[in-house]
């Protein structure tokens, strides 16, 4: 009898890993896993849950197209200033209402001067949302562009329809530095068809531009004289003029300082 209940206890945490089961009138004794081993075995499924996760979530940082100086931007690393606060709790709404946002197709357009934190905004939504696993596509309008033009050489329609379909098939689309591209016939039909493509699958964006509202229609116009490009956006997206001080600026007078400090030394 004490071999055998030595047998039914884990000597480690003191449970049963054998239970005496009632089976068609019979008794039979199965094997369970006592709590010691249950520990282990879950632990070993969050493990491999977490590993799936993070498998999961490298695969969107690579879909996302984000380049790597932006994949840092976070909003913990965020230098909060008076100037910026509101920016700051603008992204952070965004990504606490994304599911609502997301049914309710709404985007935000974010227009100012160069350097005043557009880009950074938008980043820190892209990495937040991305750290959820949501999938997003982050990429300037250049860079967009270019990469359906690298296309032509090897893979033809083909490649370029592949682009323009993952940029469908991300939950948002970030679309940053629109204007900066050179305003040509294609890159103007391109453009369009992009974001037509997600206004008709009511797909939000968050775009950027240095431009003014107004400077950003007049690039979006067609020869037509349409601008349904920049109508489009504009019926998607919620414009948020960016006026905080030039972080660019503020680097560059940094530099100055510590060259003149250097010269003094």
């Amino acid at each position: 009898m004490e071999s055998d209940l030595s047998c039914e206890i884990c000597p480690n945490c003191g449970t049963k890993q054998i239970m005496v089961l009632e089976i068609l009138g019979r008794s039979r004794k199965v094997h369970v896993r006592c709590q010691c081993k249950s520990e282990i075995y879950e632990q070993e499924r969050k493990d491999e849950r977490q590993k799936q996760q993070q498998h999961r979530l490298e695969r969107l940082r690579s879909y996302s197209l984000m380049d790597e100086k932006f994949r840092h931007c976070t909003f913990e690393n965020w230098n909060r200033t008076k100037e910026n606060e509101k920016l700051y709790r603008l992204g952070k709404k965004y990504c606490d209402e994304w599911s609502r946002l997301k049914s309710e197709n709404v985007g935000l357009l974010l227009w100012g001067p160069p350097g005043t934190g557009k880009t950074y905004l938008s980043s820190c939504i892209a990495n937040t949302l991305l750290e959820e696993l949501i999938p997003v596509i982050a990429i300037s309008s250049i860079g967009i562009l270019n990469r359906i033009k690298s296309t032509y050489g090897s893979y033809g329609q083909e490649g370029e329809v592949e682009i323009i379909n993952s940029m469908k098939n991300a939950a948002l689309l970030v679309l940053d530095d629109l204007g900066a591209e050179n305003n040509t016939e294609w890159s103007q039909e391109k453009l369009y068809e992009m974001i037509d493509s997600r206004y008709r699958l009511e797909k939000p964006m968050i775009v950027t531009t240095n431009l003014s509202l107004q400077q950003l229609k007049n690039k979006l116009t067609g020869r037509d004289g349409v601008s349904r490009t920049y109508d489009r956006l504009m019926e998607m997206c919620i414009p948020v003029e960016v006026q905080d001080t030039s972080k660019r600026a503020e680097a560059g007078r940094g530099k100055t300082m510590l060259l003149r400090s250097l010269l003094q030394e």
